[in-house]
């Protein structure tokens, strides 16, 4: 490596802000003050909080992975799923602001399914946690 050289300037933030979009997805979540939006303070996946994330996560569905290998089905394994989903969008979370509902709350309910799509794609794209002078 050359003296000099800041690899510090291109890795990630450990955390990024998403801000909810509403379930059509073309207007900002005005959460429970009735005027800013929802906001979800989110951990990269290079940060300590969403390594451990995607491992127990990826263990999870490995572990399911084996066992219908095996010819092993749980017949609650959609539950399972949903549950782990919970999980792991929980453990990427640091903050709701403007949300006076818990993250897990928030995630496991169905008729909320916005939230988990929005935050499954904020994760997936490693250019929402930049550094801003990385980009310059």
């Amino acid at each position: 490596m050359s003296d000099g050289f800041d690899i510090g300037k291109y890795e990630l933030e450990d955390t990024a802000t998403l801000v909810v979009k509403n379930a059509a997805g073309d207007e900002d979540l005005i959460g429970a003050d009735g005027v800013n939006p929802v906001t979800i303070e989110v951990y990269s996946p290079g940060s300590p909080q969403g390594v451990k994330a995607l491992h127990k996560s990826g263990r999870a569905v490995q572990m399911r992975m084996f066992k219908s290998m095996r010819g092993e089905f749980d017949k609650n394994d959609a539950e399972n799923a949903d549950r782990e989903q919970v999980a792991k969008l929980a453990a990427f979370t640091k903050a709701i602001r403007n949300w006076p509902v818990s993250p897990e709350d928030t995630y496991s309910n169905p008729r909320l399914c916005y939230f988990n799509r929005q935050l499954e794609e904020f994760i997936g794209k490693l250019g929402n946690f930049s550094k801003a002078s990385s980009r310059a």
